[in-house]
Order: C-alpha cells, then sequence, then structure tokens
C-alpha cells in the first residue's frame, strides 16, 4: 500500500509539469501602443494657444504584438476645471483591428487651461493612454482706458487737442509744442456738429483759432462710425482683438457725433482704439469722451 501511494504521487507530480510547460507564459505588458504623430503639422506636447485657434491632433496606435489582441475604441476627453467631455468616441472597424491612424483639428474657443487625453483600448479590456496641456489665453492685443475726457472750445480753460498715447489733453499753444503727439481734435460746427477730427483734416485747419496751418507735424489719424453700443464698450476688457481697420471706409474726421456714439479710429502710429461719446453738453464747445486704445 505505502509502494502504491509513492508511485501514485510520483505521477500526480509529471501531470502537473506536463500541464504547466502546456500553459502560454503572462505577457508582462498586455496593453496595446499608441503615440502622438510628431512634425511641424502636429501639436504632441504642452502648447499655448489664443482663444479661437485650433491644433492638429495625429494618433498612431497598434494592437499588443504579444496577446494579439484587437483594437476596438478609441476617445478623446478633454478635461477643464475637473470636467472630463468626450470630443470622439469610436468603435474601430474591422480594418482598424490590429493598427489605427487618425488626425484630428480641435478647435479651442473659450479661455482656460484644459487637458487633452487620448485612450486606444482592446477586445481584452486593455487600454494605453497618452495626454498633453492647452493653455488658451485671450485672443488680441492688450488696451488701455481712459475715461471721462473732457474736450473744450479753442478758448476754454480745457483745451481741443487730445494725444492717445500720452492721455493728455492740450491747448493750443501746449499743442503747438508737442504736434507728434495730437492724435485726435475736437471742435463744433455749424455744418459739421460736434466732431473729433485729425489735425491734418481740412475743416480742422479751417478753424483759424486752431493756428494748424503753423503746424509742421500732422498727424493722420483716421475715423469709422461703427454700430457699436455703450454696453459693448463698457464691456471690453484688458484684453481687445480689434477687427479689422478698413481704411477704405475710414475719413480724416467723424462729425454730428450723439452720446452714446463709438467711433473706431486708427492713429498715424498704427495704434488702433475706440472713442465713445459720453456727453454734449448743451451748451458751448464742450464734450465728454471715453477711450480705448490698444498699448
Amino acid at each position: 500500500m505505502k509502494k502504491s501511494s509513492f508511485l501514485l504521487f510520483i505521477l500526480s507530480l509529471g501531470l502537473a509539469a506536463v500541464f504547466t510547460s502546456c500553459q502560454k507564459d503572462e505577457v508582462l505588458n498586455p496593453e496595446p501602443s499608441i503615440n502622438f504623430k510628431g512634425g511641424s503639422s502636429y501639436t504632441s506636447t504642452d502648447v499655448s494657444i489664443t482663444a479661437g485657434e485650433s491644433i492638429t491632433l495625429g494618433i498612431n496606435a497598434s494592437q499588443n504584438s504579444e496577446t494579439k489582441a484587437k483594437l476596438k475604441t478609441f476617445t478623446i476627453v478633454l478635461t477643464s476645471n475637473n470636467t472630463p467631455t468626450t470630443l470622439i468616441n469610436e468603435t474601430l472597424e474591422s480594418n482598424q483591428e490590429m493598427v489605427y491612424s487618425q488626425d484630428f483639428v480641435i478647435t479651442f474657443p473659450n479661455v482656460g487651461e484644459v487637458m487633452l487625453d487620448a485612450r486606444i483600448t482592446d477586445a481584452d479590456g486593455k487600454f494605453a493612454e497618452i495626454g498633453f496641456k492647452v493653455t488658451v489665453t485671450q485672443a488680441g492685443v492688450t488696451v488701455k482706458k481712459k475715461t471721462n475726457v473732457e474736450f473744450g472750445s479753442f478758448n476754454d480753460g480745457i483745451g481741443s487737442f487730445y494725444g492717445t498715447n500720452t492721455e493728455t489733453i492740450y491747448k493750443v499753444p501746449e499743442a503747438f509744442a508737442n504736434q507728434s503727439m495730437v492724435d485726435i481734435i475736437f471742435f463744433k460746427g455749424v455744418t459739421n456738429g460736434n466732431t473729433i477730427a485729425a489735425p491734418d483734416d481740412a475743416d480742422a485747419n479751417s478753424i483759424t483759432d486752431f493756428n494748424l496751418n503753423t503746424w509742421t507735424t500732422k498727424n493722420k489719424t483716421r475715423f469709422i462710425t461703427t454700430t457699436m453700443t455703450s454696453a459693448e464698450f463698457d464691456a471690453i476688457g484688458n484684453v481687445y482683438q480689434f477687427p479689422e481697420f478698413v481704411e477704405a471706409n475710414a475719413s480724416s474726421k467723424a462729425n454730428n457725433l450723439e452720446d452714446g456714439k463709438v467711433i473706431y479710429f486708427k492713429t498715424q502710429a498704427g495704434k488702433r482704439g475706440y472713442a465713445k461719446v459720453v456727453d454734449l453738453y448743451t451748451k458751448g464747445d464742450k464734450a465728454k469722451f471715453d477711450f480705448i486704445v490698444e498699448q
């Protein structure tokens, strides 16, 4: 009996060894592979862009070379403020089950910091994931604001000349001494009514008391009347994307102004800005404006 038990034990060990040797070795890294495409046409690392811009994302993925598990799904998830949003959720076709290659163009309309994560998953539920950070900044240029700028007539103590760079009102003699700084002149006439004009404007030069005929530098500021409301003007922040300034639509003055009117202008130095009429006083040649000008 003892001898039989010993032989049975030996046989059991032999069968176990045979069974074990028939099993497949366990795959150490069974996940599929995924990579971003490189090159100047693609974005594959952390990037900073402006709102409204797009990036091109290129993906290469393949099944695990050992498990041969077929690729099943591909996703791109955008996470902002800890909230994930699925941008792409693809179930792969039969011709994509071994390898997957695709390009995506993604646009970012909103300012903020987001994460983009791309994931490939196979039939065994194994997945691989890659990603990078996208920092989206406000499109446009930095602007400066000057509120309640008061203009007067040539003989007022306020002054009729304004320099957008210095944010200074000049009287007649001061303006003559700072000709290169003067971008805008205010006057009120019978024909033009309340008007802002460039130093090279013909009607402004016809005003004898301004003495513009003695100036040697007359900046060519140009003006375009807009449909922008006062509320829209007031809502402009510290960064703003100015629209195209079409010179063909511009004039050397903006006349017959009314309270709340917003004028788009461009100085000879190339700085764009807006002038909003705050108050056109009922008596005298006086006015009050708010200005927004690019730095």
